[in-house]
């Protein structure tokens, strides 16, 4: 019979605790290694905001969440340390939902997710300073640097168009010309609860915010249009925005 003394108790147990340690810690670290790499991928594409970690109830927070709120100190394990590491990005904890299953058979998934947040890229440049990550910031600066030279690079192209199509116009006797126009999801983003109608110049995306921005002199406009596709049996809509200058 092995005799396992108290001080092999108290050895074991140590051992066990610095090993789930060890192990809490490469997983923090991974995860948020990921979250850099997403909030590169995030600011290049002109956002503010970040998802760092999607929460799982029973895993990553503890309590009830029937009030669509979580507060910090719900989170545990990596979660509680993903959080604590991002102190710097202001996170927050948002709630999400979505319907799965079939007609017959839905249900909701819902969960929350840690999002980091920035105003500007100097804000970002400057939170990701305090992390003291050189790498991350570096990657980040050369990420936004390369996207605006792309993102200039179209402006000039669409609005390299724009003298020719203003000239047909007014030899037809109009005093408007369509500059670009806008596609749902990769010109702009319509808020959830709002329509394409109301779009407004901040929910345009990097290309058609500068392309927006160089035609002040000439009144631009946003304007809708739409227009039915298909056959008689299976029609649909198909529908956009233009940015029509005036003069």
């Amino acid at each position: 019979m092995i005799a396992i003394t108290p001080n092999d108790l108290r050895r074991l147990t140590e051992e066990a605790i610095a090993s789930a340690k060890r192990e809490l810690s490469d997983k923090k670290d991974q995860i948020f290694r990921a979250a850099m790499q997403q909030l590169k991928a995030d600011v290049t594409a002109g956002r503010n905001f970040s998802v760092a970690m999607s929460l799982k109830n029973g895993v990553d927070y503890t309590g009830a969440s029937s009030s669509r709120a979580l507060r910090p100190e719900q989170l545990t394990g990596v979660a509680a340390l993903i959080y604590e590491a991002c102190k710097a990005f202001a996170p927050t904890l948002e709630y999400w939902s979505r319907v799965e299953g079939s007609q017959r058979d839905e249900y909701v998934v819902d969960g929350f997710n840690i999002v980091l947040h920035w105003t500007t890229v100097e804000d970002l440049l400057a939170k990701l300073g305090t992390l003291g990550d050189d790498t991350t910031a570096r990657a980040v600066r050369e990420g936004i640097q390369a996207a605006q030279s792309a993102i200039a690079d179209k402006a000039a192209a669409i609005l390299g168009q724009l003298k020719e199509k203003a000239t047909i116009q007014a030899r037809s006797g109009k005093s408007w010309a369509i500059v670009m126009s806008l596609k749902s999801g990769v010109d702009f983003t319509c808020p959830s609860g709002s329509r394409v109608t109301q779009i407004q110049p901040q929910w345009l995306g990097p290309v058609a915010k500068a392309v927006w921005d160089a035609c002040q002199a000439f009144a631009p406009t946003f304007e809708y249009w739409s227009r039915e596709e298909g056959d008689q049996r299976d029609s649909y809509t198909v529908e956009g925005i233009n940015i029509v200058v005036h003069w």
